[in-house]
């Protein structure tokens, strides 16, 4: 299996500010020097005048009193403390960044490290389009909010190509683009092709071998996808909007096609809910037999509230399904317990959507 993840908060402090203002103003009064009495003159007699008498002396100016001594300034108070921002909830499919990078899910968020959160996302019943594999990549289309990687996976023992931990290489030879509305690589091969038969279509493969199966050791291998996988994490999508989902196959084995949701799912994995102590992994799915010869496409549909065609295998823990969490899809081959020889397998999908 494959494990495959923002949050934000805001939170403001209040500023602490104290001002000071201190004023002072001092003068001191210069007091005028007292003057000399008028010289006497001499008198008729020839006698001295009479002495002048000494001026008065000038009094000392009033000393300048200090200015007043200016009172500090009030101290200002604490701002109060800032609540935190609501989280964002996820917006519409982000655009590629600058860098080429893909749209992610739930617009366009920052890598945060260790973030374990998981995004927001949902389709509308117009957002039928999963993947036709015609863009020759490991993404599914960027539709409805979607964001998931094809990832191989398998057994002990069991031989695959494209191998498990490996980027996903798409297969040539698809199924003639059958999504509704086409995407803009099927809308120029079919213009191109002009009706003819059409080489470069590519799909979802793999090929390989499986040993026998025991009853304690089980022999599988598969091809599958996430359907919100946000930064590393398999996060949940909300299939509400949708009443199965379909897809185009082909191949020389019969297999299964199955969807995780979190009940079914170890809660130490990625949107797990399904307790350490229970059977877990009991996948809701349906049985798929495409045409013996390998080579003949033949479409099959999931109905999510068809019980007798999409269930649990029985042997884990009983949970509803509920189309509003779905976390991947995946195509498995199953060796056979009874069997005394290797299985050989080569199977592919295309061309997969919703059904509204």
């Amino acid at each position: 299996m494959k494990t495959l993840n923002l949050s934000a908060g805001a939170v403001i402090l209040g500023a602490l500010s104290v001002a000071f203002a201190a004023c002072s103003a001092q003068s001191s009064g210069s007091p005028p020097p007292g003057s000399a009495g008028a010289t006497g003159t001499a008198g008729a007699t020839g006698t001295a005048g009479a002495t002048g008498t000494a001026g008065a002396t000038g009094t000392a100016g009033a000393t300048g009193t200090a200015g007043a001594t200016g009172t500090a300034g009030a101290t200002g108070t604490a701002g109060a403390t800032g609540t935190a921002g609501a989280t964002g909830a996820g917006g519409d499919m982000g655009t590629a960044g600058a860098g080429g990078g893909a749209a992610m899910s739930c617009g366009m968020l920052t890598v945060a490290t260790g973030d374990a959160k998981c995004c927001v996302a949902a389709g509308t019943a117009t957002d039928v389009a999963v993947d036709d594999l015609e863009d020759k990549d490991n993404v599914i289309l960027p539709v409805g909010q979607r964001q998931g990687y094809w990832y191989t996976y398998a057994s002990a023992g069991a031989t695959q190509l494209p191998k498990a931990g490996t980027t996903y290489v798409p297969s040539t030879g698809g199924h003639p683009c059958s999504l509704l509305p086409l995407t803009d690589a099927c809308k120029a091969m079919k213009t191109a092709a002009m009706g003819t038969a059409m080489s470069a279509l590519f799909s979802a493969g793999t090929t390989g071998s499986l040993p026998p199966a025991t009853t304690t050791v089980p022999s599988y291998a598969g091809l599958g996808f996430d359907f919100n996988n946000h930064f590393k994490k398999s996060c949940v999508y909300n299939a509400g909007a949708y009443k199965g989902i379909s897809f185009w196959a082909k191949g020389t084995v019969p297999f299964t096609a199955g969807i995780a949701i979190p009940a079914t799912q170890p809660a130490t994995s990625d949107s797990g809910a399904c307790p350490a102590t229970a059977m877990c992994s009991d996948n809701y799915a349906m049985n798929v037999a495409p045409p013996p010869d390998g080579t003949t496409w033949k479409q099959f549909t999931i109905t999510f509230a068809d019980a007798a065609t999409f269930a649990q295998a029985g042997w884990g823990t009983v949970a509803a399904f509920d189309a509003s969490k779905l976390i991947n899809m995946q195509f498995q081959v199953n060796a056979d317990t009874t069997a005394t020889a290797a299985l050989p397998f080569d199977i592919a999908i295309d061309d997969i959507a919703f059904v509204p």
